[in-house]
């Protein structure tokens, strides 16, 4: 049977603190295809991994991201919360995931565009051509504005759609930004959306998948990579029924 590719969805975050670099380094463990994780910046402009706009749900600080520059966001505990272990795990850049776990597949939601983030395309897409990771990365956004930005800086770069509904509705979307893969949220994929996407030349890559059900059924709709923020299940689960 054809498997999907898994990402960690924030990395392993049922195991570890979400969008932290132990939580990334579990996944790859693991054995992942690649990872998930999320794109804000700082006030002095640098690439902050963490999937909200604030920083109460997962540190122990208060207000938005952009409301702080680096040295302040790493004072900060991002991992009291998941447990004693996790105490004194610190946020991370973009730039130190990528020195912390390299050639790795990647998905980087920017999670909004230069208007709200001065630059954050270009930064993003600087650091990956740093490190050399441009066949590594797939940039991943709802929001349209960063993916048109994204393909006018890059033409070769891919791209994935982030969106919450029936296929049908982002394909003349999705043909518009020149994107190269549907993202949509597991929930609402029917075998319909996947012949659509098909037929537009689209691949699906689908979010989140965390249950045996879902495994199962990611697996018959022949969807072509799951985001899990329990890799070590959904591994576990797709090698069950590889045999």
């Amino acid at each position: 049977m054809d498997m999907p590719l898994v990402y960690g969805h924030r990395g392993a975050a049922v195991e570890a603190p979400e969008n932290t670099l132990p939580s990334f380094k579990l996944a790859e463990k693991l054995g992942v295809y690649g990872v998930e994780m999320d794109l804000h910046t700082s006030k002095d402009g640098e690439l902050i991994v963490i999937h909200d706009e604030t920083l109460d749900r997962t540190t122990n600080g208060r207000g938005l991201v952009h409301s702080y520059n680096l040295k302040e966001i790493k004072k900060l505990d991002a991992g009291f919360k998941s447990g004693n272990k996790w105490v004194g795990t610190r946020v991370s850049t973009l730039r130190e995931v990528f020195e912390g776990l390299g050639r790795i597949n990647y998905y980087l939601e920017i999670k909004q565009s230069s208007k709200v983030y001065p630059g954050i395309e270009e930064k993003m897409l600087n650091l990956i051509d740093e490190f050399n990771l441009k066949s590594n990365v797939q940039v991943i956004s709802f929001d349209f504005d960063s993916l048109e930005i994204v393909r006018k800086l890059d033409k070769k770069i891919k791209t994935g759609l982030l969106y919450i509904g029936k296929s049908s509705w982002f394909i003349s979307i999705a043909k518009n930004l020149k994107i190269n893969f549907l993202q949509p949220a597991f929930n609402l994929v029917y075998k319909e959306d996947i012949e659509i996407a098909r037929k537009n030349g689209f691949k699906v890559a689908a979010w989140t998948v965390d249950t045996p059900e879902d495994i199962k059924r990611a697996i018959d709709l022949k969807v072509d990579s799951i985001t899990s923020n329990n890799p070590r299940l959904v591994l576990r689960t797709l090698k069950k029924y590889a045999k």
